[in-house]
């Protein structure tokens, strides 16, 4: 017992000196590097360093998102080209959807576009391996999976849904 007391008191005593331990760092004239426990001799003059604070600088821009990438037409393109902006046309095809039997989503996306009479094609990815390998080509990670013309959408939005059959791109 006295042994472990005597061992603890030791250790107690080497946690404290070196917790109390100092490094030092300083540069000297040949550029040398030197790390030691006691401060640098009197001859090298500690640097000044400038310490700064948030006032110091002026604020951030505020966060504008970034444009889309302007393509430049020629002289002809734009004199063809009508002034006004052209109407989007609603989506006249046959949308596509991945789905599977148990997912609520799935049965909500099929009975709105029934409700709304668009026509559509349900693939069952659990059972039409075909439809499954189709489903992982087009980047499918969860189901719906629903393509609109080249427009792709994963799960299920009404809003979302409309604005990809209104032409939105």
């Amino acid at each position: 017992m006295l042994k472990r007391t005597l061992l603890a008191f030791i250790m107690l005593l080497l946690t404290v000196s070196l917790a109390g331990a100092e490094m030092y760092q300083w540069v000297d004239d040949k550029g040398v590097v030197t790390f030691k426990d006691t401060p640098p001799p009197p001859s090298k003059k500690p640097k000044k360093v400038k310490t700064y604070s948030d006032g110091d600088f002026d604020p951030a821009p505020p966060y504008q998102p970034a444009s889309k990438p302007r393509t430049v037409k020629s002289a002809a393109a734009t004199a063809a080209a009508p002034s006004s902006n052209p109407k989007k046309v609603r989506f006249t095809g046959t949308v596509e959807l991945y789905v599977t039997d148990w997912c609520g989503y799935c049965k909500k996306a099929k009975k709105y576009l029934t409700d709304k009479g668009v026509p559509f094609v349900a693939y069952d990815i659990e059972k039409d391996s075909a439809a499954n390998e189709r489903h992982k080509a087009l980047g499918g990670r969860g189901v719906p999976l629903i393509i609109i013309g080249a427009n792709k959408m994963s799960g299920f939005s009404q809003e979302m849904l409309e604005y990809y059959l209104d032409g939105g791109k």
